[in-house]
């Protein structure tokens, strides 16, 4: 009998095939180009930037701060005495307890958050009971009342209670017992033998009781009194402006600028503030621009504001507006500076006629006084190489590791709606974020969008990049998670200004063609 058969020439075949794969889609509108802002449509369908950008806020600790505080209290009786079941070893005792604010005098806080720490340690032979109360902290009426049984001491050993209270929510009358002094808070304090003793206790001179009592990280809602003449020197500080942060070089000419340099004022406190600096930095250049206006150097009074049922939070602001436009400053130069930062120094005088409000100040923790820019940027600019960026996930995987990639292309599409040329730059990015390689190796333009004598883009103009890829780089693009995509912007009909309408956009689509090596 014979047997025939046939040798495979490859135990395992494969084949070369194409394919052709989406790599990015995306669309770049005016969102791409300016962050954290609100864009508005004007009536003629032209855009404007609404923006608004906190320089400086007063808060609660640069006018006073209560520190932690702690009293230690010894209690000792003179001679022995025997104190029945039940009996008062320390009859009521009030201790007053002064807190140390240079200029300031409070006299009603709300407390946000803090904590009364009550620690005793006692040398009396049997269970005591202590009753300790805050009269002047209350809460929906009701003074703060604890009832404390403190272990009996055994032999040298004595007898130790500690316990941490919470304190938010509390009001403190800061008067004092007889509601004549400032800044004190006081406490009462009572000991008996328990009443559960097994009979009467003698109590000797060195039988003392020692008591702790610690308040501390006590930050109020709400303080009420006099918070004192004080000069408050601030900067030079750096606040962020992130408008355009993502934006990394170029110039861009702006036609208009409107500015509102604003105080709000939501603290019962008069003031004067004295600007000597506003700027505006860029970090990338390291330019900074100056403002000049009347503003620089010229005393602000700022009235105080005032308030329906203290304590509440019903609060009515006043306010200082100041209007920062071309023909009145160089507003429009710091813009076009594209910072990322504003920059500023200032003096504030608190209650510079001193205390006319017969210690009725008053402030809330989550409302205070603050500086701020409000911008509205009518979009008519001029830009040259104006360059943005911004990071893309691409659509390509290899999760089952049976492709070889060998090489291919990638074409590019941009439809572009806007009446500006374009050229594009695209890097890829591992998983740690670091560029591995560039894909243009050449200069190349997206064309503008045709414009009428408005100097309005009408339609769209679409070019087409093909960019042939080895087999190293398509390697690297195989294995990029993400894409930075930059893009360099320059207007038509320099150096007219070009408005930008809500209907401009580019569409970006980025296709890969690659030769694989398919192995079974």
């Amino acid at each position: 009998m014979l047997f025939f058969s046939c040798r495979k020439e490859n135990e395992r075949p494969s084949w070369d095939t194409e394919l052709l794969a989406p790599l990015v889609n995306a669309k770049l509108n005016l969102n791409n180009l300016v962050s954290n802002s609100v864009i508005q449509t004007n009536a003629d369908s032209s855009l404007k930037i609404v923006y608004q950008n906190d320089i400086y806020g007063l808060s609660m600790d640069t006018l006073f701060r209560i520190n932690d505080t702690t009293l230690s209290n010894s209690y000792e009786l003179p001679i022995a005495q025997t104190v029945g079941v039940g009996g008062t070893i320390f009859p009521y005792t009030v201790t007053p307890t002064t807190y140390q604010l240079p200029g300031v005098q409070l006299r009603t806080v709300i407390i946000k958050t803090g904590k009364v720490k009550y620690t005793i340690r006692s040398k009396i032979h049997e269970v005591t009971v202590f009753d300790y109360s805050i009269p002047s902290a209350t809460i929906n009426g009701n003074p703060f009342v604890i009832h404390i049984n403190v272990p009996a001491c055994v032999g040298n050993t004595p007898g130790i209670f500690s316990q941490v209270y919470d304190l938010a929510g509390y009001t403190l009358d800061l008067t004092g017992q007889a509601h004549n002094q400032v800044n004190t808070i006081y406490t009462s304090l009572q000991a008996t033998v328990s009443p559960t003793a097994l009979g009467p206790v003698t109590i000797n001179p060195q039988d003392s009781l020692i008591i702790d009592n610690q308040f501390y990280e006590l930050f109020p809602y709400y303080a009420r009194g006099y918070f004192g003449q004080n000069t408050i020197n601030i900067g030079p500080s750096l606040s962020s402006f992130d408008m355009f942060n993502r934006i990394v070089a170029g110039t861009l000419g702006l036609e208009n600028v409107n500015f509102d340099f604003k105080i709000e004022n939501p603290i019962g406190l008069d003031a004067r503030m004295v600007i000597s600096n506003l700027s505006s930095y860029n970090s990338r250049t390291k330019h900074v621009v100056s403002l000049n206006n009347s503003l620089i150097n010229s005393p602000i009074n700022i009235n105080r504001a005032s308030e329906s049922n203290p304590g509440t939070g019903v609060v009515y602001p006043t306010y200082a507006n100041f209007p920062l436009n071309t023909s009145n400053s160089n507003i429009k130069q710091m813009i076009e500076n594209l910072p990322d930062a504003l920059g500023y120094s200032l003096q504030i005088v608190t209650n510079p006629l001193g205390n006319i409000s017969g210690s009725n100040d008053f402030i809330y923790s989550d409302q205070l006084l603050k500086a701020q820019l409000n911008m509205e940027i009518p979009l008519s600019l001029v830009a040259t190489n104006l360059t943005l960026q911004d990071t893309l996930a691409l659509n390509i995987s290899n999760s089952n590791g049976v492709q070889d990639v060998h090489s291919g292309t990638i074409t590019l599409f941009a439809d572009n709606g806007f009446p500006f040329d374009a050229s594009m730059q695209l890097y890829l990015l591992n998983d740690q974020n670091t560029v591995t390689d560039s894909i243009f190796g050449y200069i190349n333009t997206i064309d503008e969008a045709p414009i009428n004598a408005s100097l309005r883009a009408i339609g769209k103009k679409l070019t087409k990049l093909v960019i042939p890829m080895s087999e190293s780089k398509m390697s690297l693009l195989y294995a990029a998670k993400r894409m930075v995509l930059k893009v360099k912007f320059n207007t038509s009909a320099q150096p007219n200004y070009i408005k930008i309408y809500s209907d401009y956009s580019i569409d970006v689509n980025i296709v890969g063609g690659f030769n694989y090596t398919v192995h079974l």
